[in-house]
C-alpha cells in the first residue's frame, strides 16, 4: 500500500514539473518545440522518438517527445534566461505570414 502512495506521489511531482509543449513555425517553415518561453528544434528522429534541441547556442536544454508530439522527457537545464520576447516576436511573425497568405489568396481568387 505504501509503494502505491510513493509512486503515485512521483508520477504527480513529474508530471507537475513537466512543462506544456506547443509549436510554431520557424522562419522557414520548420517546425519548433516550444516548452517553458523556449524554442526548441528538432535535431534527431528515430522509429520512436524526436530528440530536440534549445535554439540557444551553448545551451544543454534538450526535449524528448514520441513521433506523434507528445512530451517524454525533458533534458538538462537552460544556461541563459528565457527569451519570451524572442517568442512573442517570433508568433507574432508566424500569425503575420499566415495573414499574408491567406490574403494573397483572396486577392488572386477575386
Amino acid at each position: 500500500m505504501v509503494e502505491a502512495f510513493v509512486t503515485l506521489t512521483l508520477t504527480s511531482e513529474i508530471q507537475a514539473k513537466s512543462p506544456s509543449i506547443s509549436f510554431i513555425n520557424s522562419n522557414k517553415g520548420k517546425p519548433l518545440l516550444v516548452a517553458d518561453d523556449y524554442t526548441f528544434k528538432l535535431n534527431k528522429t528515430t522509429t520512436s522518438t524526436k530528440y530536440w534541441i534549445c535554439t540557444i547556442n551553448g545551451c544543454a536544454a534538450k526535449v524528448h517527445t514520441d513521433l506523434n508530439n507528445g512530451l517524454l522527457k525533458t533534458v538538462g537545464n537552460h544556461s541563459p534566461l528565457p527569451g519570451k520576447e524572442k517568442l512573442e516576436v517570433r508568433e507574432a511573425r508566424e500569425k503575420m505570414t499566415h495573414l499574408k497568405k491567406h490574403f494573397l489568396t483572396l486577392n488572386i481568387s477575386t
